[in-house]
């Protein structure tokens, strides 16, 4: 049973999911909708009522990656595939991961971290000189297809 969760963190039901996993456009169809998730527990009552034996979260960025679905899962009691709470919420901070890596002796790229509001913020020939002509920027705490 497909479930989506809407670009506004709404709990769609299965059969509208499945309309929009075949090419239908989401706003179009949940402009119909009524708001079934206006009160808290609507997203948990919507999972919680599918009676699932386990779920299997395929999501991008905030509210899955992070470790907020691991965690309602757990909450929920419903076995899911897929990390830990703590691995989801380490993981998909880059900045902690790259640290991680570094102090336990896992090797892994050369990276450097700029915050936005650093004044003296690196130029291209300080970043290529320590990183290389090809770069990959990300944001720490995004999908990194959003950063």
């Amino acid at each position: 049973f497909p479930v989506l969760i809407s670009k506004k963190g709404i709990v769609i039901d299965s059969e509208t999911s499945k309309r929009v996993l075949f090419g239908e456009d989401e706003d179009e169809l949940l402009a119909g909708l009524p708001n079934k998730n206006a009160d808290i527990f609507g997203p948990i009552d919507s999972i919680r009522n599918l009676k699932l034996d386990v779920l299997f979260p395929s999501v991008h960025g905030n509210l899955g990656e992070d470790g907020t679905l691991a965690g309602l899962f757990r909450l929920m009691n419903i076995p899911y595939v897929g990390s830990g709470l703590r691995a989801h919420a380490i993981s998909f901070d880059k900045v902690i991961t790259k640290e991680l890596m570094t102090v336990n002796g896992i090797r892994n790229t050369k990276y450097i971290v700029i915050f936005q509001n650093d004044k003296n913020k690196p130029d291209w020939d300080s970043v290529s000189k320590q990183l290389g002509e090809v770069v990959f920027v990300k944001a720490a705490n995004q999908g990194s297809s959003v950063g």
